[in-house]
């Protein structure tokens, strides 16, 4: 038993007087975990459009004043489509459906259209200004003279609405007929 009380009497002691020191912050390390650096992942994130066999087209704005376009292409595997300058783009003009006519038959079915399209077998004859933004996959469209009011009757056009294509040389997206933004 006194080895017990002997062997608790000394731990007690150096818990006490530590290791004799008046100043502990000299003895103390300081070890900083290490810099881990991780290089980026690089993941082929985009397909260019001529080797996608399915493109979907997403419409992110469409500005009815100017004709101005943002919209995202993808694959079928959900990767960014990149490198898109084959397309036919066609804005459509409509009367108010809420304002009445003398021609109700007629006048609700009416419509107004200008096409913008680019084949780069003739890129010389492109109409429109299709370029590719910094975040892949996503486009920007200038009308560049689009003038539905012109093709009707001053103040008729009230509803605008575009239909946009791109075309690869395996697959071109399905022609949806989107309403612009309010």
């Amino acid at each position: 038993m006194k080895i017990k009380y002997l062997s608790a009497i000394l731990a007690s002691s150096l818990l006490i007087f530590g290791c004799n020191s008046d100043n502990d912050d000299e003895d103390i390390v300081v070890v900083e975990p290490p810099v881990v650096v991780v290089p980026p992942v690089v993941v082929d994130e985009a397909v260019d459009v001529n080797d996608a066999t399915a493109i979907t087209m997403q419409l992110n704005s469409f500005n009815a004043a100017s004709g101005a376009l943002t919209f995202t292409l993808t694959d079928a595997q959900g990767n960014a489509i990149t490198n898109a300058n084959d397309y036919d783009i066609v804005y459509f003009g409509y009367p108010d459906p809420a304002s009445p006519s003398i021609k109700p038959k007629a006048w609700k079915h009416w419509h107004v259209t200008q096409r913008f399209q680019c084949d780069q077998t003739d890129s010389d004859n492109c109409v429109g200004l299709l370029q590719e933004t910094q975040t892949l996959g996503q486009y920007t469209f200038d009308a560049t003279g689009l003038d539905l009011e012109s093709k009707a009757a001053a103040g008729a056009v009230e509803v605008f609405k575009v239909a946009v294509q791109i075309h690869g040389s395996n697959a071109s997206n399905d022609i949806t007929l989107i309403a612009a933004d309010e």
